[in-house]
């Protein structure tokens, strides 16, 4: 009997662990499933993830090169601006010149006369008029040429300025698409879908009327002023020079100081009359120096111009038309003229001219505190360019895409769960990036402790203002403004994004 008890006991202990192995590989099957299933949650977090920050760059990479072509476009009508002001001055040069060569023909070829009685001087005198007058030959031809010809140029920078500003905002577009375009991913010979530009039409909307509104038309006065004040000093006035201040101070010394000629440069400028007429004159009249009296009492001392003085130097040259108005600084019998004044008026050489062209500059009332500006240390206006980037989302290799998700259990109420996995992406099943870069002004002022400004200061160390008469624009990312991301998203629809849409409906 006790055998018998002992061998029962064996028998029911045999049947016990074989139950509890089968139970061990339910649990484990159990676990393998809760491990595929969490392996494959941080599979598609990461694939998710992954293709998110490709899109991020993609529209990163998209509005930083058209904020760039932006910038490439105001630094290039910056330049076209210094061109025309440079073709501008060239035209005051022109005439200053014209002026000139014509005041020393005159000069020589009178000297030549007033000396013809006197021998071997005559032959001196006479040489130095011919050369003059071979010099003013030369001139007056290629003068009257260049004039129409600079104009031209002009003409023609002015209409590509005018093409730079119609056409920024597509070429900065198309710039952008091919950048994001060009943001696709190849691996072991295979590329995956490019990304491409949503919500494209609201975006290029918002950055063409941004760029439009950004400038204007310059006013006249501040381009006549660039112009002016960009002459040398030969465009802008010609003194007696070093030759008559030497021969007027040997006559002073010769009169002891007390009564002497001298030779008075009665007119040396050149002005620009309006926006449309340039006019440079140049004469030389004689002058009394010494003590002057009045009714035989002693006055002062200095010079007088002769009003009978004789023909001597006179020039005078002009572009455009306007008031006929003498530049003479001294003036003859009863307020008029000096005679070499007049001379140099009535044989004054005229040009056609259309006067100066039209300039564009910064829009005036733009703010100067914009994020963009501020962050980047620049005190001027900036220019915002927005950009959103979409990939399908197809493009984003899950356990769905991939065709692994077909395994959820017959009884979804079945104790261990199914393992289906499902992506849910944004925008009608896509992943989307909204980017804004910004385009600014700084030129650097002149700091040594500033390792990386290199040669940009200025050496005279002062600071300048955003115009488009300086080309130191750039572009730098930025944080998107919400005003802009309201509206992109609320274009592409995406799901649950309540604050854009109210901001949107605000715009």
């Amino acid at each position: 009997m006790i055998h018998l008890k002992a061998a029962s006991r064996r028998g029911r202990k045999h049947t016990g662990r074989a139950r509890q192995g089968g139970q061990a590989i339910v649990l484990f099957m159990a676990m393998v499933v809760a491990c595929c299933c969490i392996l494959a949650l941080v599979y598609n977090v990461g694939q998710v993830t992954n293709r998110k920050e490709e899109t991020i760059n993609a529209a990163d990479a998209a509005a930083l090169s058209g904020a760039l072509v932006e910038a490439r476009m105001l630094n290039f009508q910056a330049y076209l601006n210094r061109a025309q002001v440079a073709n501008e001055v060239t035209i005051a040069q022109l005439v200053s010149l014209e002026s000139f060569v014509n005041y020393n023909q005159t000069l020589f070829q009178n000297i030549a006369t007033y000396t013809a009685i006197i021998p071997y001087l005559d032959e001196v005198t006479q040489a130095a008029s011919d050369g003059a007058t071979a010099i003013q030959e030369v001139t007056e031809p290629i003068i009257a040429a260049t004039i129409p010809a600079v104009e031209a140029v002009n003409a023609e920078l002015n209409a590509v300025q005018l093409a730079a500003y119609f056409g920024a905002a597509e070429a900065a577009r198309e710039v952008s698409q091919k950048v994001a375009q060009a943001n696709q991913t190849t691996f072991d010979g295979r590329d995956d879908e490019q990304p491409k530009l949503t919500a494209g039409t609201v975006a290029f909307a918002i950055n063409q009327a941004s760029w439009l509104q950004f400038t204007d038309a310059a006013d006249s006065s501040v381009t006549k002023n660039m112009v002016l004040v960009s002459r040398d000093p030969f465009s802008t006035h010609r003194d007696n020079g070093f030759l008559l201040d030497s021969l007027n101070y040997a006559f002073e010394v010769l009169g002891g100081f007390i009564s002497y000629t001298v030779l008075d440069k009665t007119s040396g400028d050149t002005v620009l009359d309006g926006n449309d007429h340039w006019i440079a004159q140049d004469s030389l009249d004689l002058a009394s120096g010494g003590v002057q009296t009045t009714l035989g009492i002693p006055t002062g001392y200095g010079t007088e111009v002769d009003p009978f003085s004789p023909p001597l130097g006179y020039g005078r040259s002009e572009a455009g038309s306007g008031k006929k108005h003498n530049l003479c600084t001294e003036t003859g019998l009863f307020g008029a003229p000096t005679v070499n004044c007049q001379l140099a008026e009535d044989n004054a050489v005229s040009h056609s001219y259309n006067g100066l062209p039209e300039l564009r500059d910064l829009a005036t009332d733009l703010s100067k505190n914009d994020p963009c500006s501020t962050n980047n240390g620049s005190d001027s206006p900036s220019l915002p360019y927005v950009m959103a980037v979409q990939r399908s989302g197809n493009s984003t290799k899950t356990t769905q895409r991939l065709g692994m998700d077909n395994v959820a259990l017959p009884d979804p109420g079945d104790a261990t769960g199914s393992p289906q996995l499902t992506d849910n992406l944004q925008n009608g099943d896509s992943v989307t990036s909204i980017a804004e870069a910004c385009v600014f002004f700084y030129r650097p002022d002149f700091n040594t402790a500033d390792h990386t400004e290199g040669g940009l200061p200025r050496p005279d160390g002062i600071h300048e203002f955003a115009s488009l008469f300086n080309p130191y624009w750039q572009a730098r990312l930025t944080t998107a403004d919400a005003k802009w991301s309201a509206l992109l998203y609320a274009t592409i629809h995406q799901a649950g994004v309540d604050v854009a849409l109210n901001a949107a409906s605000r715009l």
